[in-house]
């Protein structure tokens, strides 16, 4: 019974990390100009972030609702980067680049810290573990700091491996469009561009309507 809490941990995750996303991108990007291998460097350091995002929203969910609620400025702000980074990639077009060894250095060391900056910088992240473990709580059983501490230690490991899991599938689709032509790659991109920019105008008419 309690490795359910591992199944509901991975699942949970999973359901958050399939949406298109900052750290989706990353490493779709990643790999498509570089490797498989640095893009899941970048997977493993948002699993972190991820962990730590369920963890502090399980800790004051409750404060963390209302500052959201009370800073609305928040919730225009990131519907606009959505849609600024929308558009870019939409309008880009698929160019070789020569990366000189230097910088190239410089992208590899930073593959962690995209990561997990990428992961736990982002709020619409923490509302969603709010509402999460929130609806854990009222359907399913109580998860609080005080449920034991192997059930704890599941739950969140299953968020880490659902988050890693899903992103490297994306790894996977990102290394199946590097491997077809340029032409693929443009088209991958403009796919990222219309997904973010829906995704933006979807949570603009939400924020505004509601």
């Amino acid at each position: 019974m309690i490795t359910f809490y591992l199944f509901l941990g991975i699942l949970t995750s999973v359901a958050g990390a399939l949406p298109l996303g900052a750290v989706n991108i990353a490493v779709i990007n990643t790999t498509i100009k570089e490797d498989t291998q640095k893009a899941f460097r970048i997977a493993l350091a948002a699993g972190i972030g991820e962990v730590l995002l369920a963890l502090f929203a399980l800790h004051c969910s409750m404060e963390l609702t209302d500052f959201f609620e009370n800073n609305k400025w928040i919730q225009v702000v990131i519907i606009s980067i959505f849609l600024i980074i929308g558009v870019y990639f939409l309008a880009r077009k698929n160019k070789k680049e020569n990366i000189n060894k230097v910088k190239k250095n410089r992208l590899q060391k930073s593959k962690f810290l995209t990561g997990f900056s990428l992961a736990f910088l982002n709020p619409p992240v923490i509302i969603y573990w709010i509402v999460a473990i929130s609806l854990t709580n009222k359907h399913l059983f109580e998860l609080t700091l005080y449920t034991p501490l192997i059930a704890l230690f599941l739950f969140f490991s299953g968020i880490y491996l659902g988050k890693i899991g899903t992103l490297y599938l994306y790894s996977k689709w990102g290394n199946k469009m590097a491997n077809r032509s340029d032409n693929s790659k443009t088209k991958l991109f403009k796919i990222i561009g219309i997904a973010l920019i829906v995704i933006s105008v979807v949570q603009g008419l939400k924020f505004f309507i509601v």
